[in-house]
């Protein structure tokens, strides 16, 4: 089985996305994809929904394939619990997709409970986890960890794919500030992030000349 944390808005579509040309291109094993995260389901569900948002490469897949981008043939949206807690008993190689992306919450923590102690199985982590979380100590390559209150040792393979993340660098982020006025704003506030990387962008800022 691969296990996929990936987050319900934005990185589970784009995912689905990938494994969608992936199928159409003759590229994908026939193997059943699941996306198990009832979030995930209902956002999906929304996107598809919002063709005139798609970009220009999207519309043009979309014309020549000639069908929903976000919908394959073994692809299975999954919403009831019992046919989540179904998924742990197949015995069939797999691909499951489940929410959250940092695997601190959901359906994904039980996914990857119930498949770490296997070394067929591969967990793989698509996009930034915050190292004291689940989805970041995994991808640190501890060699144990506790879930639901328990110790597990990582025998399944753990990969990463850094090309997902959806965060602007910092020298986006100061493009994206130089609109404002800054001789009219008394302060800035950075809230989100660990210090360590506050504090450099931090000195970024000053250097761009944002105080």
């Amino acid at each position: 089985k691969l296990i996929i944390p990936a987050f319900s808005l934005d990185r589970t579509q784009e995912l689905i996305y990938a494994l969608d040309r992936m199928e159409f291109e003759g590229k994908l094993p026939p193997i059943k994809v699941f996306v198990d995260s009832p979030l995930s389901v209902k956002t999906t569900r929304i996107v598809e929904q919002h063709i005139e948002y798609f970009n220009a490469e999207l519309r043009d897949y979309m014309t020549k394939g000639d069908h929903n981008p976000f919908y394959f043939k073994n692809l299975h949206f999954i919403t009831d619990a019992e046919d989540s807690k179904a998924l742990n008993k197949l015995k069939e190689p797999c691909i499951i997709i489940s929410a959250s992306g940092m695997a601190e919450a959901g359906r994904i923590k039980h996914h990857i409970k119930n498949n770490i102690s296997d070394s067929k199985n591969t967990i793989l982590i698509v996009g930034y986890c915050t190292p004291t979380s689940l989805g970041g100590r995994l991808a640190a390559g501890e060699k144990q960890v506790r879930i639901f209150g328990d110790e597990f040792d990582v025998i399944a393979k753990v990969d990463k794919i850094d090309a997902y993340s959806a965060h602007a660098d910092y020298k986006e982020m100061i493009e994206y500030l130089k609109c404002q006025d800054f001789t009219k704003i008394k302060k800035l506030f950075l809230v989100h992030g660990d210090i360590e990387a506050m504090t450099s962008f931090k000195s970024k800022l000053h250097e761009a000349g944002i105080k």
